[in-house]
């Protein structure tokens, strides 16, 4: 049967009134039907597009920006170039900063300044400059550069082979009476995005957005539970913050043709350790490597031979392997995690 009806009966009405079977349709009317079969499809296709949050994407980008596109070196610099040069460019979709909540680029890095993530100061009356910048933040970890539309095989290959560690929450008994609406129960890993999306919508939904200041959500007992608070009302970001800290925490590891690997609680880094051995020799033992999928016997050898020492697998605690090397392999075994195993700098422990 056809999809769409209407265009249908209407051809066959002019196919009556019209042409005879096997005629010729008249000059015109074949264009004319091609537009009638179009327009009801492309109209049910834009009530599926979903819709966009602006104030992520933007806030995101200005997180993007911090992280891939400041230098020390660059500092202090003005607000409006930073926005302007580093955080527009840095969006995932064309953003009209008008048309976000935030309204203004000043409000915009106020809250950027209040997280903790920039320091800004007022050069002259009216003019802002960021004097310094926090890549330590929490907020900043897991930020990836946006994906290039056109890249070289190499760089494909390069980022295919990257292990990727994101953040994520758990859903536990405190939060599952707000996210089981939403399809989750208790124990599911729920990602940053479409978590503070069910938030957004159960907010939106309720509606609970102050009408008189868009800033502000009113909280039902729902949302006062989950946010272990008193209050009437609190910020957008603050709802969000106070719920996800109130989730389980969690990482999720992607790795290369495996399956992603889910660690809760926190993700302690891969360690190292000298040990004194008889005749006051040193070794080095490296743990917590197993986590991101790498295998002791395999990072043995690959160590054996860059060092040209000895390198062995021996038994760690709770059913896991270190890895053994004799000598100092500190300097040599971080250079191998984060060059070869693509590992991020943050998971190795520093030297």
């Amino acid at each position: 049967a056809p999809a769409y009806n209407g265009p249908v009966r209407e051809e066959e009405e002019e196919e009556e009134e019209g042409a005879a079977p096997g005629e010729e349709p008249k000059e015109g009317e074949e264009a004319k039907e091609e537009v009638e079969s179009t327009s009801d499809p492309a109209t049910e296709l834009s009530e599926t597009i979903p819709e966009i949050n602006h104030d992520e994407v933007v806030l995101e980008a200005c997180y993007r920006a911090v992280k891939f596109c400041l230098k020390n070196a660059e500092l202090p610099i003005l607000t409006s170039t930073f926005y302007s040069k580093h955080v527009k460019p840095s969006c995932s979709v064309p953003v009209e900063i008008k048309k976000t909540g935030y309204k203004k680029v000043g409000v915009l890095l106020k809250e950027l300044e209040n997280d903790g993530i920039v320091v800004i100061k007022e050069q002259k009356k009216g003019v802002f400059n960021i004097t310094e910048i926090n890549l330590e933040h929490d907020a900043l970890k897991f930020i990836r550069k946006l994906k290039k539309e056109k890249v070289t095989e190499e760089e494909e290959d390069e980022e295919e082979e990257n292990i990727a560690v994101i953040q994520a929450f758990t859903c536990n008994a405190h939060v599952t009476p707000l996210f089981s609406k939403y399809g989750k129960k208790k124990g599911d890993i729920m990602q940053r995005k479409a978590m503070r999306e069910n938030i957004t919508d159960y907010i939106r939904k309720n509606e609970l957005s102050n009408p008189t200041n868009k800033k502000l959500v009113t909280l039902d007992p729902l949302l006062s539970t989950l946010m272990k608070t008193r209050s009437d009302s609190a910020g957008w970001n603050e709802v969000m913050q106070k719920i996800e800290s109130n989730c389980g925490k969690c990482y999720v590891i992607s790795l290369p043709d495996k399956f992603p690997i889910v660690v809760k609680g926190d993700l302690p880094p891969i360690q190292f350790k000298i040990e004194k051995r008889t005749g006051n020799k040193k070794v080095t033992i490296i743990s917590n490597f197993d986590i991101f999928g790498i295998e002791a016997k395999e990072l043995a050898q690959k160590l054996q031979v860059l060092m040209s020492s000895s390198a062995s697998a021996v038994p760690g605690i709770k059913n896991s392997e270190n890895v053994q090397c004799q000598g100092d392999a500190r300097k040599q075994a971080t250079k191998l995690l984060i060059d070869f195993y693509k590992i991020p700098k943050n998971f190795v422990e520093s030297q």
